[in-house]
């Protein structure tokens, strides 16, 4: 397990020794704010109050990349479940901004102004489509297509800073914390139904 902190340090523990303390790092200059494992658990990625986006490789106590292009704190980290290496990052409200990176190059490959504030991201499973929560005056959560990075919906029902986000195991539900005190539950991504022979026999049918 990793923990980020006010005191600028990220620490893995591992929880099956008594012990748990095993590694701390040093890189962020302020407070972190975000940490996300890629799937594999092969790279670490840290947001922090200083507006940087760091990259750990493993266990390895210097990072193999340094993103510095935001503008403002990063709270907002998801990894793609869809292609490897490839990580989103979301600014706060001096930057407001969805940055895409390639952790393989270190190149940011795409970027978007979401003209709000991003308090948290998420990359569905069921779809190649980001979710962002957002405040400084819109309190939405915003679906996002990539690789355009097209907007595709706003969510409003919130009267604050949409704090918090989850996905549901299967993918298909969100829930959202907000600074309005209160839990909204959302129905985004759903599942695409496997289309059987007959069905397709029918649809080419149908065509001709």
């Amino acid at each position: 397990m990793s923990s980020g902190s006010c005191d600028r340090s990220i620490l893995h523990r591992d929880v099956r020794v008594s012990e748990h303390y095993i590694q701390r790092l040093a890189g962020h200059k302020r407070e972190v704010c975000r940490l996300e494992w890629s799937v594999g658990y092969r790279q670490l990625a840290s947001g922090s109050d200083d507006n940087r986006v760091l990259i750990w490789d493993g266990m390895n106590t210097d990072p193999l990349w340094k993103f510095s292009a935001h503008q403002g704190a990063v709270k907002g980290i998801t990894w793609s479940p869809h292609q490897s290496n490839l990580l989103a990052s979301g600014g706060g409200k001096a930057d407001m901004k969805i940055r895409c990176w390639n952790t393989g190059t270190g190149a940011m490959v795409q970027e978007v102004n979401t003209g709000s504030q991003i308090c948290n991201l998420a990359w569905s499973k069921n779809s190649n489509e980001l979710i962002s929560t957002n405040g400084s005056g819109t309190n939405q959560i915003m679906i996002w297509k990539y690789p355009s990075l097209t907007h595709v919906a706003s969510l409003t029902s919130h009267a604050s800073r949409v704090l918090y986000l989850a996905i549901s195991p299967s993918g298909e539900a969100v829930v959202t914390g907000a600074g309005d005190q209160t839990l909204r539950f959302w129905d985004c991504f759903r599942k695409q139904k496997r289309q059987t022979n007959l069905e397709a026999f029918n649809n080419v049918a149908s065509i001709r």
